[in-house]
Order: C-alpha cells, then sequence, then structure tokens
C-alpha cells in the first residue's frame, strides 16, 4: 500500500494540469512599451503628428481625432475578418443542424491606435512617440467576439519605419 502511495505521489508530481508555460510573465510592461515607442529629434510635437496623418491615410487608416494640444492621435479602419477555415467548418455545422452557427463566424475587425507625443525629459529638442494598437472582432451579428492588444514586433517596427521616414521629411522641408 505505501508504494502505491509512493508511485502516486511520484506520478502527481511528474504531471500536471497546467501547461509548462503558464506560470511564466510574458513579456514586461517595460519590453512592450519600448516596442511601442521611439524618439525623434524635431522642433515640436507638431511634426510627428503632421508626419503621423499622411502614414496612417497611406495605411488606410481613417484619423478619428488629433489633439494637437494635449498631442494625441486616435485613427482606425476596418477590414474583412472572414476565414475560409472558419466559413467552412461553420457552413458544415450548420449542414448538421448546427443552427445559427453561421452567425458566429467573424465578420468584421476594427485596428484602433492611438498615438501620443510627449516632450522628452531628457533633451529639449526630443519628441517621444508612443503607438499602441487594438483590435476588435465582430461575428455577422455584430456582437464582439475577440478584443486583444496587437502586441507584434515587426508591427511597431514597419510603422515606425514609415513614420521616422515621414518625419524627416516634415521636418526639412
Amino acid at each position: 500500500m505505501l508504494a502505491l502511495l509512493g508511485a502516486c505521489l511520484a506520478t502527481g508530481c511528474a504531471t500536471s494540469k497546467y501547461p509548462e508555460d503558464a506560470l511564466r510573465l510574458t513579456e514586461s510592461p517595460l519590453d512592450i512599451r519600448s516596442m511601442q515607442t521611439r524618439t525623434y529629434e524635431v522642433s515640436s510635437e507638431a511634426v510627428i503628428l503632421a508626419a503621423s496623418v499622411g502614414v496612417l491615410q497611406d495605411m488606410e487608416f481613417n484619423i478619428d481625432e488629433v489633439e494637437r494640444p494635449l498631442g494625441v492621435l486616435t485613427a482606425s479602419k476596418v477590414i474583412d475578418a472572414d476565414s475560409g477555415g472558419e466559413m467552412f467548418g461553420l457552413f458544415i455545422l450548420e449542414v448538421l443542424g448546427g443552427t445559427g452557427a453561421m452567425q458566429t463566424a467573424s465578420d468584421e475587425e476594427r485596428v484602433s491606435l492611438t498615438l501620443v507625443v510627449l516632450p522628452s525629459l531628457a533633451r529639449d529638442d526630443e519628441y517621444t512617440a508612443r503607438i499602441t494598437l487594438q483590435r476588435t472582432v465582430f461575428d455577422q451579428l455584430h456582437r464582439v467576439k475577440l478584443m486583444a492588444t496587437i502586441a507584434e514586433p515587426e508591427i511597431y517596427q514597419e510603422m515606425f519605419a514609415k513614420l521616422s521616414k515621414s518625419v524627416f521629411l516634415e521636418e526639412n522641408q
């Protein structure tokens, strides 16, 4: 009996009902903030805001609001969120008697962007720009299916590369 109890305890410790990385912390807030932030040497925050408007419009964003005195810009765009695989799977469910399954399919995705520009604390001629991106996916009945922060570094790198070029052109006009 004691041997059986020892074996159960040993195997219980070896396997867990939780995934191996469940208790590991994700990226630190500092890492996320550094991915979302760049510093520019420009004459004013208005230069960055003006450059941002052009870049975002080129990327098919609609400019929702620009608060120049606060250094804040908000923009958004709506894209099609239909996935062929998802639609096929839901169609099969519908055929097999799952009434209303197609209504849960993703319909559209709204990407929201906020840009905040602040004077740098380090130098007078520097401004810090931080971009945050969120996505909201809606189903066919316009119900929220998913809300998440976009945290792919490649997206931020691409946006800042375009913004850097635009800031340079705007500052040297």
